[in-house]
């Protein structure tokens, strides 16, 4: 703790208050937005999704149910493949070892396999290991000798079951739903490029009575469960030094203040005022902080605990980090706008929130809200606030997106009454019609960070 309340320990300087920017002087036509993509044809041409098949495996206990029922989900959530039912798989029983013909595979639809499975982890009475193997099926037909087979791939009409890609995880027994995340990651990593980013977690506030608490769940909505007091009112949780959650606590009405962990362990700041919000970097050394004081807020930005001020237009909130070190932030009357480095870069006459930086396989995104009628809806932008795409539309007020740590997912809040409910949010970002509830519960200031790194053997 010593080591994270030294980090912290703040030195600052001023910079003169930034001048109000002009008000909108016509209403926001809504047509600027588009429409939100529902197959691909508004936005890119995209490939089908390539069809996976995940072996349904006579299981052998409840590590190996755990894993498979854990990859399975995490591969369906992450938009990358069509994960084939059960029932189109080959006929079994399949164990562990059993030899996979590939071509009987392919016949089923599947262009991929994946087998995975838990067992003892040798010499190790309290450990399990899991285990991850991705096979690549033969193609048939003319494009048989057209293409250029991967690694590991069976010839047309050979049932070679040698996998393309495998890997083994070592974990305590009772870490395998979170070694399993990991296990689809490295998964991921083997098929797209990219590794996944499902070893992670969220962290929100949410009301509960007339409270307001935090609370972090893991990426695919499991494991729901609360950080700090119950009777206080914390906002502005994000993940900081220590892989610790840090949020802003008021009680008794007192001003906001910044604390971390489930003890609210103060951390001393040397800023008057209320503070209204917080980030760190990816790798916690700069930190953003909005101050409320005397009816007016100010962001302040530093790196390694020395912090300053910096113009910005008026009631600056909501500071978020990019990967470049840029950052972005509402500000702005009547209605604010997001900024990056001084530039208005959301539409002008909506009301915008909730930026956040998305390093997709496409490039950097800037994902936000913005006001739509008497709802909102989720867009998103490159960095200068061009090529603007839409991601919801006219269902309830769909908020505070975070990005995953792969880039390829956005979760969000939605308050929709239609299909899925309301709750917590899924989307694959190139296939927003993808998008899967994984919580009913709705919050704000969402955040997504990757779990900190464990040696797995």
């Amino acid at each position: 703790m010593k080591r994270t309340l030294a980090f912290l320990a703040f030195s600052l300087t001023a910079l003169p208050a930034p001048a109000e920017p002009s008000s909108p002087s016509t209403p926001a036509d809504e047509t600027v937005l588009g429409t939100v993509e529902v197959n691909g044809s508004a936005g890119e041409s995209l490939l089908p999704l390539p069809k996976m098949s995940v072996v349904p495996l006579v299981t052998t206990g409840a590590a190996d149910n755990l894993v498979n029922l854990v990859v399975r989900r995490d591969v369906e959530l992450s938009g990358q493949f069509e994960v084939l039912d059960d029932n189109l798989s080959p006929q079994g029983p399949f164990t562990h070892t059993t030899p996979l013909d590939l071509a009987s595979w392919r016949d089923k639809g599947a262009e991929y396999v994946l087998r995975v499975f838990a067992e003892p982890a040798p010499n190790d009475s309290v450990k399990t290991e899991l285990v991850g193997e991705a096979y690549v099926t033969p193609m048939k037909g003319p494009q048989a000798t057209a293409k250029t087979r991967a690694p590991g791939e069976a010839s047309s009409g050979s049932p070679d079951a040698k996998a393309a890609y495998r890997t083994a995880i070592t974990t305590a027994t009772t870490e395998v739903r979170a070694a399993a995340h990991r296990l689809v990651d490295r998964l991921l990593g083997a098929l797209t490029g990219r590794p996944g980013g499902f070893a992670s977690q969220m962290a929100y506030a949410e009301t509960v009575g007339r409270w307001r608490r935090v609370f972090v769940i893991d990426s695919d909505g499991f494991d729901l469960r609360s950080v700090g007091p119950d009777r206080a009112t914390a906002i502005s949780p994000t993940f900081g030094p220590g892989d610790n959650v840090f949020y802003a606590l008021s009680q008794d009405y007192s001003p906001f203040h910044l604390v971390f962990g489930p003890n609210a362990t103060p951390v001393p700041i040397a800023i008057p005022g209320s503070i209204m919000g917080l980030a760190f970097s990816a790798d916690h050394l700069r930190t953003a902080l909005t101050v409320m004081d005397g009816g007016a807020s100010q962001l302040w930005v530093g790196e390694r605990g020395v912090l300053g001020p910096i113009a910005t237009p008026p009631f600056a909130n909501h500071p978020v980090f990019g990967p470049t070190g840029k950052v972005a932030y509402v500000a702005g009357t009547p209605l604010q706008r997001v900024y990056i480095e001084g530039k208005a870069i959301s539409p002008p006459g909506f009301m915008a929130s909730a930026p956040v930086f998305c390093d997709t396989p496409q490039g950097l995104l800037v994902v936000y809200t913005v006001g739509v009628g008497a709802g909102a809806d989720i867009i998103a932008t490159d960095t200068g606030g061009g090529g603007l795409r839409r991601l919801t539309q006219h269902e309830g007020a769909n908020t505070y997106a975070a990005c995953s740590p792969d880039g390829r997912l956005i979760s969000f809040f939605s308050t929709g009454k239609r299909g899925q409910g309301a709750g917590l949010f899924l989307m694959p970002i190139q296939r927003p019609w993808l998008a899967k509830k994984i919580s009913n519960e709705i919050g704000e200031s969402l955040r997504w960070e990757r779990m900190a790194a464990t040696p797995d053997k």
